[in-house]
């Protein structure tokens, strides 16, 4: 008996070798490292943030690796010239999106850009996105819009009795404003009166937003790598959540679609060029195209965008800030290249940004260290096609190593280094797939263009206007939060202090 017992175990041992090692050879599928990842190993090994784990296994294993979260392929593609061979030859193979149960947080149906599966609905929101929303961030009124945040910022950090900022909850507060006025045509308020009279917080739409980010980047759908644990029974936890949280962006869109209906004129073509609010430009839209303007695509649009970009922005301004006190030249540089343009009788204004160069390059270098996604969206394949010369399945999961890419010492000197000054002889920082923050192809970030515009601008005018300290050394750590999503693990916290020859002029805010 124990003579039968240790040939099966040979039989489990040599299958195993044969399964791993010899038929992607015939098959000619991309390399698979006899550690290959199961679902288990996913939960041991990922200690570290999942980016540089998956860079330390593709810099000993090679830049195309076929692995195995469970039941699922997944190809990883960790290098520039990868990259650039799957979005030239693939793109449209891999526009896809897999079935992640986060993903029905912004709608049952996918009725979201980020998550609807490449199609007639996808074209659709890909197309209303470009041209019936994002539109709106150029518009003067828009502009304007974030104009008046960022001023009603700088006031309240130059008469705040604290002067110790946290970075990352003004960032988030003030990128979901920005968002919420683009949408609603108006401010966002955190206060509401309940009917005794009392006033008490009201967050619901924000908290929304963050919470579906945070599911969205930090819970591991387990039963879409091992559906036995879906039939088990043993998902149910994540799925209430995911289905609560629907329900409550559900509502709360559906409460502010109802209040603006009945003010909606028929829709025409003078509609779309003079309309400021997002959300009655849609609606506006839906009695002309009741079909593709459902109120479920409309809700699915919102909170698709607002989810996206609330939190990634203000990562970014927040590992921005955090590297510039960390290189005070960096810093100096910045704040003399915007004195000898702007000057000090006021305000950095939004056609000054092209202008301002060195500040774009240290928006570039930023993103370039700490890409806010740094395996991108995940894609999937809807047949099979080749990548590097290798087979690849229908059905596999597709994660780009960003990070891996635009940390890479084969094309970057010093890649981790802060050194916005490289940016300054590069005309053309993505030729060849080299950076690639927001993604390449038809699923990129189509918020790219506002999140820059954004960025840039609140960056601008904090640097024009306030010196910083760090409260204490240890808050300047760069340590980063695990999980998808590359954010800082402590939020930043400085000591503000206005710029002497800014006094006046934020005096006047």
């Amino acid at each position: 008996m124990e003579a039968l017992h240790f040939y099966i175990l040979l039989l489990g041992i040599a299958w195993s070798i044969f399964n791993k090692y010899v038929i992607p050879k015939i098959r000619n599928l991309p390399p698979t490292p006899f550690s290959a990842l199961t679902i288990i190993g996913y939960r041991i090994i990922f200690k570290q943030p999942m980016h540089k784990t998956l860079a330390h296994i593709s810099n000993r294993h090679g830049p195309i690796l076929l692995l195995r979260f469970g039941f699922r392929r997944v190809l990883l593609i960790s290098s520039s010239s990868a990259a650039e061979d799957l979005f030239s030859n693939n793109d449209r193979v891999f526009a896809n999106r897999p079935k992640l149960l986060p993903g029905k947080i912004f709608g049952c149906n996918y009725s979201t850009l980020a998550w609807a599966p490449h199609g007639a609905l996808w074209r659709h929101l890909r197309r209303a996105s470009f041209i019936d929303v994002l539109k709106f961030h150029r518009l003067h009124d828009q502009q304007d819009s974030l104009a008046d945040e960022v001023k009603v910022l700088l006031h309240e950090l130059f008469h705040s009795e604290t002067k110790i900022v946290d970075f990352k909850s003004i960032f988030q507060d003030l990128v979901f404003k920005v968002m919420v006025r683009m949408f609603a045509g108006k401010r966002y308020s955190q206060k509401k009166i309940t009917a005794e009279g009392e006033t008490t917080e009201s967050n619901s739409l924000k908290e929304y937003v963050m919470e579906s980010f945070r599911i969205t980047t930090g819970e591991t759908d387990t039963g879409y790598f091992m559906p036995i644990l879906k039939a088990l029974g043993l998902m149910n936890a994540l799925e209430e959540r995911c289905k609560k949280l629907q329900e409550k962006g559900d509502s709360l869109l559906s409460r502010l679609i109802e209040e603006l209906r009945p003010s909606i004129a028929e829709f025409s073509n003078q509609t779309c060029e003079t309309e400021e609010k997002v959300l009655n430009f849609l609606l506006a839209r839906q009695k002309d195209d009741p079909k593709n303007y459902r109120d479920d695509i409309i809700k699915g649009l919102m909170l698709g965008l607002m989810t996206a970009g609330t939190t990634t922005s203000a990562g970014t301004m927040e590992w921005a800030i955090s590297l510039l006190i960390k290189h005070p030249e960096v810093l100096q540089k910045a704040q003399t290249e915007i004195d000898n343009y702007v000057g000090n009788n006021r305000f950095l204004k939004l056609e000054d940004l092209e202008h301002l160069p060195y500040l774009r390059c240290i928006v570039k270098e930023t993103m370039r260290l700490y890409p806010v996604a740094p395996l991108l969206v995940p894609h999937e394949s809807s047949k099979k096609c080749k990548v590097g010369g290798y087979n690849v399945p229908k059905g596999t999961m597709l994660m780009v190593n960003v990070w891996a890419i635009q940390n890479d010492p084969n094309i970057w000197k010093q890649p981790t280094e802060f050194i916005p000054e490289r940016f300054e002889k590069i005309v053309d920082e993505r030729d060849g797939f080299k950076l690639m923050p927001f993604g390449y192809g038809m699923r990129s970030c189509p918020g790219k263009h506002m999140a820059l515009r954004v960025i840039h601008y609140v960056l601008g005018s904090l640097i024009q206007c306030f010196d910083w300290e760090p409260v204490s050394q240890e808050m300047i750590n760069l340590t980063e939060q695990t999980g998808i999503a590359l954010l800082k693990e402590d939020p930043l916290k400085l000591v503000c202090r206005p710029r002497p020859t800014m006094k006046n002029l934020l005096s006047q805010t």
